[in-house]
Order: C-alpha cells, then sequence, then structure tokens
C-alpha cells in the first residue's frame, strides 16, 4: 500500500475501515490485487457486464449486478465493489 507521506501510515491504522475501499481500490490499481469474482455476490464473471468503476474495469455476474453499482455515484460505486465484504468476495490480492 502507498501514502502520500509519513503521518498517513498511522490515520490509516485508527480507522481501517474508514478507509477500506480506497486502499482496496488502490490495490487494484496498482495491480496488487485481481478481480476474480462479482464484488456483489461472488458468482462467476460475465465478460458482457464490464464497466467502469474508479478507473479501473470491473465485471459483474449479471446486469442487475452492474445496474446496482452503475446507478450509484461515483463514490459509493467505490464503496460498493472495494469496501471489505465485496472486495473479499471478489478479488485476491497477489501472493495470498
Amino acid at each position: 500500500m502507498y501514502f502520500c507521506c509519513d503521518g498517513c501510515p498511522e490515520t490509516f491504522k485508527k480507522d481501517t475501515a474508514k478507509y477500506a475501499a480506497k486502499a482496496n481500490h488502490q490495490l487494484v490499481v496498482t495491480g496488487q490485487a485481481k478481480q476474480e469474482k462479482c464484488p456483489l455476490t461472488g458468482g462467476k464473471l460475465n465478460p458482457e457486464t464490464v464497466t467502469e468503476i474508479g478507473g479501473v474495469k470491473v465485471c459483474f455476474c449479471c446486469n442487475d449486478c452492474k445496474g446496482k453499482v452503475t446507478k450509484a455515484s461515483a463514490d459509493e460505486q467505490v464503496k460498493m465493489v472495494f469496501g471489505d465484504e465485496a472486495f473479499g468476495k471478489g478479488f485476491k490480492v497477489a501472493g495470498k
């Protein structure tokens, strides 16, 4: 994980839940994590559902899941796709 200054790691440690979605998003942007399943259901990916969330191409299992996310605001989309629960269902960190 990358931080902008020496104070950020301490701030992050104090409230990891607050920053989880952005931290997980960063793991995907930097190639440290890869999508394997739908972040909403953990189901098999459907390549026809690709959309961009926070500058990252993301797939879903169906158009219902894609629709739920694309209807949300940009900040909510990042939380929905990269929040800890969704991240755990859909992404794998390299080396784990």
